[in-house]
């Protein structure tokens, strides 16, 4: 008897044992399904960043390597000498609209440089270089490589960096497809570089995401400090990524825990360069809001744990009052072997405090459930803002995507989407309709001595406000984009033919023409229009012959609107 447990004591331990039980189970359970929540966001963030990354990447690459094999096929290349000012014009404009370009030039088909941008490398061979033979065949992308005949006439990098250049290349023919030369460029290795980076900015400074390029045999491209350490045999990249895709935690060669994603480049270039895009967070700021969640669990949970141990002893008191009074009646009964005189009203009141104390240890456990339950609601009220967070910053980086940022026109990508929409549409109901699509290209006349004159702010507000002068000019089912540098392109849906076409190219010239540009005052625009063929394979024809049409109206003086009509009997190139 005297090795026993008093009741009071037992009931404080069971009672106490029980609720921080139930405590313990429940609260573990929410508060595991709540940071398992925290992390897979974090790792979402982590994989969205990869993937904006490759795709912004990918649709670079496409539209760079579009624009070398625009310039392949347009008119002045296909026909005239290749050595001739207007050749030498056509690369510097191009050369002046795309920063990324170090280096624009033109060859003959035995690789002689005929001209470029700044007359570098004019005169010297490039025949055995594997831009200059790969695109004598086929328009050609190539990896990234240091600089070799340019190393010498480029400044250096600010950071000490090798001068490194991605290669867009394409063949120049003639009408009857005999090679006459090739034309190439070198883009800048920080084009690509800083796309990247921009990627991740915009995730935040505090989010801390880095990210890394890495080639098809899993080498890194950049950042350029771990690619000198891995060139020296440092250990990088854990082995994980070198072998395959991986997506989760992962210890680098500095010894850091990173939260890892990969997403693959899918280029849709001419040439897969099998480059992978891998997006890192260190796992201490990853897991940062899973640790301030888990503090907040344990810190409510001691204040939990500390009221109901105290509620329980409490409790355990009052019940063990009248039930040891009991068991002195009960000592009484069999030491005297019989029945004592029960006190009446004690027993009774006994008996309700019993009561009483069933319905305030009920009312605790209703309170803590009440707690636990607010607890949840915020936990889940934290992981839907969150995920709000997440999917506005998607829905961020499809409009980066789809939009042009200087004047808020779709980009060149979204246009490429729409014409191969209007084509299939026109394939399948213009035969029925009698009404095609029509495309019209618009370049701002004299837009660079806008920028000589007056600076290049002058001359983004220009394009700002001819964006605008262009959408009140135009139906609701009409799209304007911005086709490159102060060119547009507006897309015309459900034409009746050639006359509602040019009424539309007239109405925006001459809406230009009347409008005042600020400080720049007057502005034309010379337009080109082309209407899609049944004979049209692709959307290329058609994007040449309003190409043409704009080339032939700023010849003819500019400020005029010009139609190029598919040439009946040809077929689509």
């Amino acid at each position: 008897m005297k090795g026993h447990w008093s009741l009071r004591g037992q009931l404080s331990v069971v009672l106490g044992g029980l609720a921080l039980a139930i405590l313990g189970s429940v609260g573990g359970y929410l508060g595991s399904l709540a940071t398992d929540e925290l992390f897979a966001a974090q790792q979402a963030v982590v994989r969205s960043t990869a993937q904006s990354a490759a795709e912004l990447l990918a649709s670079q690459l496409r539209d760079r390597e579009r624009e070398i094999e625009l310039l392949s096929l347009s008119p002045h290349l296909m026909q005239g000498p290749l050595d001739s000012a207007a050749v030498r014009d056509s690369l510097d404009r191009r050369a002046a609209l795309h920063d990324e370009f170090a280096w624009l030039g033109v060859t003959d088909t035995e690789g002689k440089v005929l001209q470029a941008t700044s007359g570098m490398l004019a005169g010297r061979s490039v025949a055995q270089r594997d831009w200059f033979i790969a695109a004598r065949e086929r328009v050609y992308v190539g990896d990234v490589h240091e600089a070799k005949l340019l190393a010498t006439m480029l400044p250096s990098q600010p950071s000490g960096e090798p001068t490194r250049f991605i290669d867009f290349a394409a063949p120049i023919r003639d009408a009857d497809g005999r090679l006459r030369g090739v034309v190439g460029a070198h883009a800048h290795w920080r084009w690509i570089t800083g796309l990247v980076d921009g990627v991740t900015r915009r995730q935040g400074a505090s989010s801390s995401i880095d990210a890394l390029i890495l080639d098809r045999e899993g080498r890194v491209l950049y950042p350029e400090l771990l690619k000198v350490a891995q060139a020296e045999g440092q250990p990088v990249l854990p082995t994980a990524l070198v072998n395959g895709r991986f997506e989760g935690a992962l210890r680098f060669g500095d010894g850091r825990d990173y939260l890892t994603s990969e997403a693959l480049l899918h280029a849709r270039t001419n040439a897969e360069l099998g480059w992978r895009i891998v997006a890192r967070q260190p796992l201490e700021v990853a897991l940062r809001p899973v640790h301030d969640l888990r503090r907040e669990l344990l810190l409510l949970g001691v204040f939990v744990a500390a009221a109901l141990t105290l509620a329980c002893l409490m409790l355990a008191r009052r019940v063990s009052r009248p039930v040891e009074e009991l068991a002195r009646i009960a000592r009484r009964v069999e030491a005297e072997r019989e029945v004592p005189e029960f006190p009446r009203e004690p027993a009774f009141r006994e008996l309700t405090q019993l009561s009483d104390s069933m319905r305030s240890m009920a009312q605790s456990l209703i309170e803590t459930e009440h707690v636990l339950q607010k607890t949840n609601a915020t936990l889940e009220s934290q992981v839907q803002e969150r995920t709000a967070e997440l999917q506005a910053a998607n829905a961020a980086l499809e409009h980066l995507a789809t939009r042009d940022p200087l004047t808020g026109l779709h980009n060149r990508r979204s246009l490429d989407a729409r014409l191969d929409e209007a084509l299939a549409l026109d394939r399948r109901y213009a035969v029925q309709s009698g009404r095609v699509h029509g495309l019209l290209l618009i370049d701002v006349d004299h837009f660079k001595h806008i920028n000589d004159a007056h600076g290049h702010p002058a001359g983004d507000a220009v394009l700002r406000q001819l964006a605008q002068l262009l959408l009140s000019t135009l139906r609701v089912s009409d799209l304007a984009a911005r086709f490159g540098g102060e060119e547009f392109a507006v897309l015309l849906p459900e034409l009746a033919g050639a006359v509602d076409a040019i009424a539309a190219a007239e109405k925006i010239r001459q809406t230009v023409e009347a409008a005042r540009f600020g400080a720049v005052g007057r502005v034309t625009v010379s337009v080109g229009v082309s209407l899609v063929s049944p004979d049209d394979g692709d959307v290329r024809p058609l994007v040449d012959r309003a190409d043409a049409a704009l080339y032939e109206a700023k010849r003819s003086g500019r400020n005029t609107v010009v139609l190029k009509t598919a040439e009946p009997g040809l077929p689509p190139r």
